[in-house]
């Protein structure tokens, strides 16, 4: 575990591993999108627009998230809030705002979304899982406590507790994101309708996120209704329960058309 991945030389400024792995997963995102988009006869400027675009709202939306739910960590400091390279980004705020921000593009670039979503699904889980590794490197998302084989100690500094083994959730979420990205990839080539991959890859995320919320120990992120509820289902399961909800009324209602475009 390296939060800080090394010092420039002279002028003493840290690289964070957190924010490397965010530009790296940017970075592979918009080139496999433009690659395809390219191959397909869709202008590349489009995807690095939305790309840009998504990446920029979405991470705005994963820290205000990230911000709303560990307040007590930033009230009194909200410049804190800035240093984004350090780690503290909720998922699910990003991934809400961003399809806000793709729709805005779209809609701007008088392009239909669900024609373009597609050929960008695929490739979130692989840059999503370099985030996660971000997120090992620097101690966010940690485990709970755990008394396996593979249970991880993190150095003192960084955000997690050190002073005993964890689960390394970060890294169950990196591995089941990549077999998501791998089975999406697959999946493409056998869609029957625009929209399908957007739809699958929140049907079948939602559902690994929350089996990973068993193993999370960080619990300042807050539980559904915790006054009535307890620490029963966490703020990320139920917002994955109305993610999957969602998605399976998008599989009725795109599946129904497509059905009746192909009769």
């Amino acid at each position: 575990m390296h939060p800080v991945l090394f010092t420039i030389p002279f002028i003493e400024k840290d690289i964070h591993t957190y924010g490397v792995m965010i530009a790296l997963a940017a970075m592979l995102v918009a080139h496999f999108s433009t690659k395809l988009a390219t191959k397909k006869g869709l202008p590349p400027e489009l995807f690095n627009d939305l790309v840009f675009w998504v990446l920029l709202i979405g991470i705005i939306g994963a820290r205000l998230e990230y911000m709303r739910v560990s307040w007590e960590q930033f009230e009194g400091n909200l410049g804190q809030g800035f240093k984004i390279w350090e780690g503290g980004l909720v998922f699910y705020g990003g991934l809400i705002t961003g399809l806000f921000a793709y729709w805005g593009v779209c809609k701007a670039k008088k392009v239909p979304m669900l024609t373009t979503v597609d050929i960008v699904v695929p490739y979130i889980p692989f840059g999503h899982a370099l985030g996660r590794l971000g997120c090992y490197a620097a101690g966010c998302c940690y485990g709970r406590p755990a008394d396996v084989d593979w249970a991880v100690t993190f150095p003192e500094g960084s955000i997690a507790p050190h002073d005993i083994a964890l689960h390394p959730a970060q890294l169950y979420e990196a591995v089941f994101l990549t077999l998501l990205g791998f089975f999406l990839l697959w999946l493409r080539k056998r869609q029957k309708f625009n929209g399908q991959m957007l739809l699958a890859y929140m049907s079948i995320y939602p559902i690994l996120r929350s089996i990973n919320e068993t193993f999370r120990g960080d619990g300042e992120r807050g539980f559904f209704m915790e006054e009535t509820l307890g620490q029963t289902i966490s703020n990320a399961q139920f917002i994955s329960l109305v993610v999957v909800v969602g998605a399976l009324l998008g599989w009725k209602v795109l599946g129904a058309r497509a059905k009746r475009s192909n009769q």
